[in-house]
């Protein structure tokens, strides 16, 4: 309960820095962060209203109450009819999210409030319902203040990561150990699955990627029919979760004797990757570090194969903000969960990425990851 409090406390000081009267919130990620419950189902949403001083209310479908009612702590668990759900009841009531959202708003007397919503995560459609259930709210953005109450992991958050992590790494591991020529990509990608849900792993949060040859210059290629053969590169990207808590590893193996060439790309990517973790901390601005990691590869004349940022923050999501892009002034700070990926992309001959999980702490980071990073 205590982990919940500090959280309400952060959404209390939305509340404040925005002016708004309410949050209603439905993104699933969000909903859980603040209440312990967890829906996977955006097609049959729940939501959550917050007015401060522990006053929150949880609606969601009836398909979901039992489940609602026993993984949050919240008290005031409310439920709506999508379905009908009774034979020979010809008025049996049916309503919606947006239908029981407004009898709440009602409810606590928020109808002519402001309310703090997610913009950026709701669908087009449910913001126009409810602006059409609720026409004299009036509605604020505050995306930007929810990814930053959830940006700064405590405690439980960097224990549920690192389990994560630590999931995945079993699943990589399985792969290096049975990677041959011979096998195919796809061969190896269902071992890593299964070795991820025997390990603990709720579900991946993307699919295993195994990739092979010159598919591997591809950031986003996924395992297919092709064999694995002697000689070639073969990258490794591994999801996991834990707790709804996310974790992504990528390691790059190569099967046989690698070449200069690839020893090369290998050794700027592994070199990029060190200078970031030398150079991760405390206000250093975050365009700043990609600039310090994609330096080590632009001296080795890789530069224009460098093609997305560094990094990102991770959590309840794959993918949160912080970008750690060069055009991020934004400052680092403690309680960031980084992940950081340099990686060198060369059409027709293949690719290397090295994917590690860091800790902001107070003199520095901590790496999350115990799987080597030396593979070649």
């Amino acid at each position: 309960m205590r982990v919940y409090s500090t959280r309400f406390d952060k959404a209390k000081r939305i509340l404040v820095s925005e002016e708004v009267d309410a949050l209603l919130l439905l993104n699933p990620k969000n909903i859980y962060y603040l209440t312990g419950f967890c829906s996977h189902s955006w097609d049959i949403p729940s939501a959550v209203i917050f007015t401060g001083e522990n006053d929150v209310t949880l609606t969601v479908s009836r398909i979901e109450l039992d489940k609602a009612a026993e993984s949050s702590w919240i008290n005031d668990v409310r439920c709506y009819y999508p379905f009908p759900l009774k034979i020979d009841d010809k008025n049996e009531k049916v309503d919606s999210i947006i239908d029981s959202i407004g009898a709440i708003i009602d409810e606590k007397g928020l109808s002519e409030k402001v309310i703090g919503i997610e913009l950026s995560q709701l669908p087009v459609f449910t913001f126009e319902s409810l602006k059409k259930k609720l026409p004299k709210v009036g509605f604020k953005d505050v995306s930007k203040n929810i990814w930053e109450m959830r940006m700064y992991k405590d405690i439980t958050e960097i224990e549920n990561v690192q389990k994560a992590i630590e999931i995945a790494e079993k699943g990589l591991r399985t792969a290096i150990e049975i990677i041959s020529p011979g096998t195919t990509e796809i061969q190896v990608a269902v071992e890593v699955e299964s070795a991820l849900r025997r390990a603990g792993s709720q579900r991946a949060s993307s699919e295993s990627v195994v990739v092979s040859g010159a598919k591997s210059a591809y950031p986003y290629a996924t395992a297919g029919n092709k064999k694995i053969e002697e000689n070639e590169l073969v990258l490794i990207n591994v999801s996991a979760s834990y707790n709804e808590y996310c974790a992504n590893v990528t390691r790059t193996i190569f099967t046989g004797s690698p070449h200069k060439k690839h020893k090369e790309i290998f050794e700027a990517v592994k070199q990029a990757l060190n200078n970031a973790l030398q150079y991760a901390k405390p206000d250093v601005p975050l365009g700043q570090l990609d600039a310090v990691a994609r330096r080590a590869i632009k001296e080795k004349g890789y530069e224009p194969f460098f093609i997305h940022p560094l990094g990102h923050g991770i959590g309840l999501e794959q993918r949160e903000p912080p970008i750690v892009s060069l055009n991020n002034t934004e400052k680092i700070k403690e309680g960031l969960i980084l992940n950081l990926e340099p990686a060198i992309y060369i059409p027709e001959f293949g690719g290397v990425r090295i994917e590690e999980t860091i800790l902001i702490t107070e003199e520095g980071n901590q790496v999350l990851n115990k799987l080597p990073v030396e593979t070649m």
